[in-house]
């Protein structure tokens, strides 16, 4: 991989995948045109994947390590729960926060999302899990 052609090679594969995905999300998933709503994006999908913790964290403990306004945040959030992604509900154990519930049309989203990133890395990549 030291061979600069090489170098070159991956490094255009990858900035063009990206460029394709970029393209895609904007036709497909306009909540990821602000960064705002990207952050929440990949947090909620990020919990998703963790069952056992499954978004039992109040809502402050998403707005996390943002460089976002709260307002901005909640403004995004609003819009999200408008668009039946997710769900806001009273935590049981505590009534004075909230916690959120992705909808099923947002885990397909995330699901056409995951699908529309391996199609595109595939083109120029050799894609093996682990």
């Amino acid at each position: 991989m030291n061979n600069p052609e090489n170098l070159a090679s991956a490094t255009w594969g990858l900035v063009s995948s990206l460029a394709e995905l970029h393209e895609w999300e904007l036709d497909n998933l306009p909540l990821l045109s602000t960064l705002t709503g990207r952050h929440l994006y990949f947090r909620m999908a990020e919990e998703t994947f963790h069952p056992e913790e499954a978004l039992t964290k109040a809502l402050k403990d998403l707005f996390g390590g943002a460089h976002f306004t709260e307002k901005a945040l909640r403004s995004r959030l609003r819009e999200m729960e408008r668009d039946g992604l997710i769900e806001t509900i009273t935590r049981p154990s505590d009534a004075r926060s909230k916690q959120l519930l992705p909808t099923p049309k947002f885990h397909l989203l995330l699901q056409a999302h995951a699908e529309q990133i391996k199609l595109t890395f595939d083109k120029h990549f050799l894609l093996v899990e682990k």
